[in-house]
């Protein structure tokens, strides 16, 4: 297998270690009932790992009657990173096949959730991310173009101005009048991007409605949005 950085393992291990402080809720305080529970909500080897990871952290720390605490979580992280970690990166240059199967069940579970986040994140579609930002910095720009008057529109960006319109509260926004009306100022911005990725062309069109960011994202040439910008947050439509 190719090489995997250490970071990386260490992001998964604060995952698990999140999720172990989640179960407990806002006491900072985590019983074996808690995590059991939490670990239902939980699937493959996050859930296998964060189970182990408690466990280990439950036994280290045992005493009758007690519960895992914030600090308990975090000596526990502070440890796994050096000792089931990092001293297995003995030529400092990331973990390879050889030095993974020397760790420990945590250390090798922490390892096989690192590269299925890291494939997930590649696999990723920037129509995928959390936010209009994001996603425009996960694409290319072809270009970007203020639009104020209906002298810059034509018929198909007409029908998506007042499709992304409808994003928002101006749902009433029937032509395009109506469209340069209500949006704040009367100005669209309208972007034509490229995943960088696949290739594929999308038109993203936001504008402001009392001063947060609305509109939607199409597919190039088509008037059907497939992402909604609702005040600087995507949803898949």
């Amino acid at each position: 297998m190719p090489r995997i950085a250490k970071a990386e393992v260490n992001r998964a291990l604060d995952l698990a270690a999140m999720r172990i402080k989640d179960a407990g809720g806002a006491d900072g305080r985590v019983s074996r009932a808690e995590m059991a529970k939490a670990l239902q909500g939980l699937t493959g080897t996050e859930k296998k790992l964060t189970d182990v990871f408690f466990k280990f952290i439950d036994h280290r720390d045992f005493k009758s009657g007690a519960q895992v605490t914030s600090a308990d979580v975090k000596r526990a992280v502070a440890y796994a990173k050096t000792t089931m970690v990092a001293k297995y990166d003995l030529d400092h240059n990331g973990l390879s096949a050889t030095e993974v199967k020397k760790m420990s069940l945590t250390g090798k579970l922490a390892v096989t959730l690192a590269k299925e986040l890291k494939a997930a994140a590649a696999a990723k579609s920037p129509l995928d991310e959390g936010t209009f930002s994001e996603f425009l910095e996960k694409v290319q720009l072809v270009s970007r173009t203020d639009v104020t008057t209906p002298s810059q529109v034509d018929a198909l960006l007409g029908k998506q101005l007042i499709s992304a319109c409808h994003q928002s509260s101006y749902t009433d926004v029937k032509t395009l009048a109506d469209a340069f009306e209500a949006v704040d100022q009367g100005e669209f911005v309208v972007s034509q991007v490229k995943d960088k990725k696949t290739g594929e062309l999308y038109t993203a069109i936001d504008y402001g409605a009392g001063d947060n960011t609305y509109g939607a994202i199409f597919k190039k040439g088509s008037v059907t949005p497939i992402v909604q910008i609702h005040d600087g947050d995507l949803a898949r439509l």
